[in-house]
């Protein structure tokens, strides 16, 4: 590496521990203030950040790509995905609630997404009707998993008939309207929840990367593909509209009240996942994907990301689910991985892990809940539980299927 580029790297490492100092997460009564200290975090990041941005530069320049680590980053991603429908701090500390909840798991869904579409995209290049192959193959997975998911469904639904019974009494429908409304909506209830937020809560990812995989295909046969990244950027400009309430003008708050009054939440293919295929689409369609000083530039989002979050906290939010930092964290977080190197040869199927944990773990969550009443009072306990029996299970599933 040049020397302008140590020294680049060392003054972005300055300009953020001084940033830290400033809004006092470095203070002098938790001794990390102290000037010498100071020079010292410099002077370790700065050597730690120059190490990796080396390593990674070298095995750009020699056209090593590391694949295998993207299957233990969606290993890892998995567990925080279990640690953010957990919540297992919401009611024990403010700050780790802040960092779990609404920074560092953010960048999850987005990076599944960004890793479908880069795949996708390399195998096209040996098959070209690879998309439809992906979704035919996902359909059968998703359909099953959605009937394994109804006896969940049915014992949430069983704990609120009572809820249900006043409402019903209070609004004195007769019985037999009501009947023939469930007969008359149920279809369309069914198609709607299918194909736009899944049976159970962590479903919706399948028709959102199915549905996205499809437009793109259908887009890229007539259109420039740059054409639907800048769309599809606008749109998730509009999904972003739930973490931003607060924040909007009050004429701009009372058009998208009309969206949410309707679809409740803006987590779906068209304003979420759409973006971060086509992103990551584009990405693998590239002989090689890389940036300079990527790694850099991965601290930098980062800190952005948390300085959104940390902002956006006190302020009314819909929900929290698209961050716009999240865009250059998951992309610089992308290129660092494949070109980071990996000499460990663990015969773990990480890959498989993450599917498998992603699949099982809101039923996992469901059942502690049911048999350890009063867990979510012990948050570590909470996490080791639930990790325990998701692991073992995917074991299970892993080695019988």
């Amino acid at each position: 590496m040049k020397l302008k580029n140590k020294l680049f790297i060392i003054f972005i490492m300055t300009l953020l521990i001084f940033f830290l100092r400033i809004i006092n997460v470095l203070q002098y009564e938790n001794e990390l203030a102290n000037p010498f200290v100071m020079v010292s975090m410099i002077a370790f990041f700065s050597f730690i950040t120059i190490s990796i941005q080396e390593n990674i530069d070298h095995n750009y320049q020699q056209q090593k790509v590391y694949y295998q680590n993207l299957n233990i980053l969606k290993y890892i991603l998995s567990i925080l995905v279990i640690i953010l429908h957990l919540r297992p701090f919401l009611h024990y500390s403010n700050e780790l609630d802040l960092a779990f909840n609404n920074i560092v798991s953010r960048i999850c869904v987005p990076m599944f997404f960004i890793i479908t579409g880069y795949f996708v995209a390399k195998k096209e290049k040996e098959k070209s009707h690879y998309i439809d192959t992906y979704i035919k193959r996902t359909i059968p997975l998703y359909l099953t998993w959605s009937l394994i998911y109804l006896p969940v469904i049915l014992m949430t639904a069983i704990q609120y008939l009572p809820t249900i019974n006043e409402y019903l009494v209070k609004i004195n429908v007769p019985i037999l309207l009501l009947i023939l409304l469930v007969i008359v909506l149920l279809p369309i209830l069914l198609i709607i929840t299918l194909c736009y937020s899944g049976v159970y809560y962590h479903l919706w990812y399948f028709p959102a990367v199915m549905l996205s995989l499809f437009v793109l295909k259908k887009w890229k046969e007539k259109y420039k593909l740059n054409y639907l990244f800048i769309i599809s950027f606008f749109l998730l400009l509009f999904g972003a509209t739930e973490t931003y309430y607060g924040v909007l003008p009050l004429s701009i708050k009372e058009l998208v009240t009309y969206y949410y009054n309707i679809f409740f939440t803006t987590r779906n293919f068209l304003f979420f996942g759409l973006f971060y295929v086509v992103l990551g689409y584009k990405m693998g369609s590239k002989e090689k994907t890389y940036t300079k000083n990527c790694f850099v530039k991965l601290i930098i989002s980062c800190f952005f990301l948390a300085f959104e979050a940390i902002i956006l906290h006190d302020f009314h939010r819909l929900d929290s689910n698209i961050l716009l930092s999240c865009i250059p964290v998951t992309y610089y977080l992308f290129i660092s991985t494949i070109y980071t190197t990996n000499h460990i040869n663990l015969k773990i199927k990480w890959n498989q892990y993450s599917k498998y944990y992603y699949l099982f773990h809101p039923m996992i969550i469901f059942i502690v809940s049911l048999i350890f009443k009063g867990v979510n009072q012990f948050p570590i306990l909470n996490i080791s539980i639930v990790l325990m029996l998701t692991h073992i299970l995917s074991l299970v599933m892993i080695k019988y299927n």
